[in-house]
């Protein structure tokens, strides 16, 4: 469970939540951007984690486009902001079910991020593998293939309900705790369709806030709380591990050891 009182607040004027508006710079984070152009340094070592993460995938695909989106490509950066790097890949392209690409890419993705902190003027780089069906809110997003501004973002005044975002991400954060139970309680199956039918009430609730009220939206933000306290990494890492353990068979001690020694791991690093 988050505590709020004492871990979140204590971090709300060195982060983008303030509890009364968004701190909105003058201008965009400036080791990244030149004249509104992404740092040619920055993009020659974007393009290079870009080959490096496709290679781990170890299937054939066809990237479509990387982009770089959130807070570092916005007037709302800070000094915590990740570099919120998308490649972009057609999911069905590689295989026609949908939901299987996307868990194997989720596992591939958190391995990565846990495995690489690769900090850039010291911002991490945090990786997601994106299907391009998937309409994405962000207030700019520049291609790192294309070296051009797919969406230029503009300065903008908000207010933030902020009481209500930590309501929502505290009452997330306590389902997906209920799963690291049943995971640890053995229900593994439980756990597995659980962990899934939050996955999918997360999106659903991150989506209707984006499209009523954008990206400052109260479910957005309760949504940016749980992945800045790593919930939505737990809650990825406990699908995964959960189904692993379903589908393993008795007799195969070596494999379900393997799972204990990650699930082990996983925790110390949450």
């Amino acid at each position: 469970m988050i505590d709020f009182n004492h871990r979140w607040k204590t971090h709300l004027k060195e982060i983008e939540y303030n509890p009364s508006n968004l701190e909105i710079k003058d201008n965009l984070h400036p080791k990244f951007w030149r004249d509104r152009r992404l740092d040619q340094e920055v993009m020659g070592k974007l393009r290079e984690i870009i080959d490096d993460a496709i290679e781990i995938l170890e299937i054939p695909v066809n990237i479509k486009d990387a982009i770089i989106t959130g807070s570092i490509a916005a007037y709302n950066w800070h000094t915590l902001s990740d570099i919120d790097l998308h490649i972009l890949l057609d999911f069905r392209e590689i295989d026609e079910n949908y939901d299987l690409i996307k868990d194997y890419l989720d596992s591939k993705r958190i391995n990565w991020n846990k495995t690489h902190k690769i900090m850039i003027f010291g911002h991490e780089v945090e990786l997601y593998f994106q299907d391009i069906s998937e309409e994405h809110h962000s207030s700019g997003a520049y291609s790192v293939l294309g070296d051009d501004w797919i969406k230029e973002p503009v300065k903008e005044e908000v207010e933030l309900d902020l009481d209500n975002a930590e309501k929502k991400a505290d009452a997330l954060s306590r389902e997906i705790d209920h799963i690291s139970g049943l995971f640890q309680d053995k229900e593994y199956k439980e756990a597995y369709e659980f962990a899934d039918k939050i996955k999918g009430k997360l999106r659903k609730l991150r989506l209707s806030g984006l499209e009523r009220e954008g990206i400052y939206s109260v479910e957005n933000l309760a949504f940016k709380i749980l992945r800045n306290e790593r919930y939505l990494e737990k809650l990825s890492s406990l699908k995964v591990m959960s189904y692993d353990m379903m589908m393993s068979v008795s007799g195969k001690s070596n494999i379900k050891i393997r799972i204990m020694e990650k699930w082990s791991k996983f925790r110390k690093n949450v």
